[in-house]
């Protein structure tokens, strides 16, 4: 249905308008990114429910809390960020005096 609408909105547009092919094709590919925009954030939720539920093969659960610390790192402010490599530079320290002869 909505395709039929936008189709002779598109029709009229080229028709009336000089620029109404370049005005159509912008119209088009918008609602081509918003449509994966909605469907990225819906396979989000499936593999939210997924993982709620235990669906999950170890391997899809893996990726999933990688995806997750990912993210969750990707939204943390500066001093966490700070915090959080200070951790990590001790660690590899320890690890170069434990593996030094």
């Amino acid at each position: 249905m909505y395709f039929v609408i936008f189709l002779l909105i598109g029709l009229v547009l080229c028709y009336l308008i000089p620029f109404g092919p370049i005005l159509a094709g912008g119209i088009v590919f918008a609602l081509v990114i918003d449509h994966y925009r909605q469907t990225m954030h819906m396979r989000e939720d499936i593999r939210d429910i997924k993982n709620h539920l235990g669906l999950m093969n170890k391997g899809e659960a893996k990726e999933y809390e990688m995806d997750k610390e990912y993210t969750q790192v990707d939204r943390l402010d500066s001093e966490e960020m700070d915090m959080i490599n200070r951790r990590i530079e001790a660690e590899l320290e320890k690890d170069n005096k434990n593996n030094k002869p």
